[in-house]
């Protein structure tokens, strides 16, 4: 079967957006508490505190983050109306990841290693533990004898409406389920889709070999993966597009494509390439990676040739803090803003669930530089 992680805040919340007239807090205490308590105690004005907690308008996202844990150390959670839930309905919003791998069932592989979206689960409940919304994970895997594929919970009507993570595919089962429900309200997560949020990731690169042609590089390569994968092709896009404005140089043996499953041949075709471009006394003096991964090999074989990272080498790529801090040193990397995407990804399906028009259905966020270790001035 499916894997299913099951989570139940309060029974008595429920997933509408509430409105300003109706939206009042309630705590586990006798205590009536009303937005001007909240905003009283975030020293903000009362329609700030409704627009940060029902997701309508704008309030920065610094700004609606302060007022959320103000409102959880207050121990509140917003009270909606139940006479606004649709008939028939849970009451529960989903995450299902979609770890359905075609090649791995042609293959007869298993799809059993979640650690990637680890962060996506993590975002999901801490929005879902600020907005007080009942929720449900689900991991679809690849079929197999056991099971057909297909989400439990989407199929058993166990959820009112879904963020998807991952790929929803013409031969994907999960695709097929998604338009035999027409109704089913969805928003996709980093995969386009009619309602989906999405990573600005070429952005994010663009501006990363801003950050290193400031510190005086010029001299740039890059690694990226399969450009069918949108994060690789955004790599290769925000890479071609610094060169052009930032008057960097590169060399096509200074760009580097590994397609193919992450196996120990893949792993040794890139330490091999990394051996050449640096034993070269022609060679770039910053690396950007696709991935954590070939990042940790550009670190690893620079060290056994003496080249030091980072005064005589840069390193830059594509991850997650949590996944760079393993390393040592640790690099500077490009970061999907996971929170902020996943925030939008539950407004926008809240206002689905309402079965109202989504102002904009197609929402993308820059990815944060978080700097690291790895990333100095060039050397003169």
């Amino acid at each position: 079967m499916p894997t299913i992680l099951r989570y139940k805040i309060d029974s008595r919340t429920d997933m509408r957006t509430p409105t300003s007239s109706d939206l009042q807090l309630e705590s586990t205490s006798e205590t009536s508490v009303r937005i001007k308590d909240v905003a009283k105690r975030a020293k903000v004005a009362p329609s700030t505190v409704s627009l940060a907690l029902s997701g309508n308008g704008y309030v920065s996202d610094k700004m609606r983050q302060r007022i959320l844990r103000v409102a959880n150390e207050m121990n509140y959670r917003p009270k909606m109306a139940a006479r606004l839930l649709r008939a028939h309905s849970t009451g529960y919003m989903g995450l299902v990841i979609n770890a359905y791998k075609a090649d791995a069932l042609r293959s007869g592989a298993s799809s059993t290693d979640y650690r990637h979206v680890g962060w996506q689960i993590t975002s999901f409940l801490e929005a879902c533990r600020n907005e007080g919304v009942r929720h449900q994970v689900e991991v679809i895997q690849t079929p197999s004898q056991e099971h057909k594929g297909v989400s439990e919970l989407i199929e058993g009507g166990m959820i009112d409406g879904a963020v998807i993570s991952g790929m929803v595919e013409s031969d994907c089962p999960l695709g097929d389920l998604l338009r035999d429900k027409p109704q089913f309200p969805w928003v996709s997560f980093d995969e386009p889709a009619d309602h989906c949020v999405l990573s600005a990731s070429e952005q994010g690169v663009e501006q990363a070999f801003q950050y290193m042609a400031a510190l005086g590089h010029q001299r740039v390569a890059v690694t990226f993966g399969d450009v069918n994968c949108l994060q690789h092709a955004q790599v290769k896009q925000g890479f071609d597009a610094a060169v052009n404005h930032f008057g960097l140089i590169t060399k096509p043996n200074w760009i580097a494509q590994f397609q193919g499953s992450l196996t120990p041949a893949l792993r040794k075709e890139e330490t091999q390439w990394v051996q050449k471009l640096l034993s070269a006394k022609d060679r770039p003096t910053a690396i950007f990676c696709g991935g954590i991964g070939t990042a940790a090999i550009v670190m690893h074989t620079a060290a056994l040739m003496g080249i030091d990272v980072p005064t005589q080498l840069s390193v830059i790529a594509m991850g997650f803090g949590v996944d760079a801090s393993s390393h040592a040193p640790v690099p500077t990397i490009v970061e999907r803003d996971h929170v902020a995407m996943m925030a939008a990804a539950m407004s926008m399906l809240r206002v689905r669930l309402q079965g109202r028009s989504v102002e904009q259905p197609v929402q993308r966020f820059v990815p944060n530089l978080i700097h690291g270790q790895t990333v100095d001035r060039v050397s003169k």
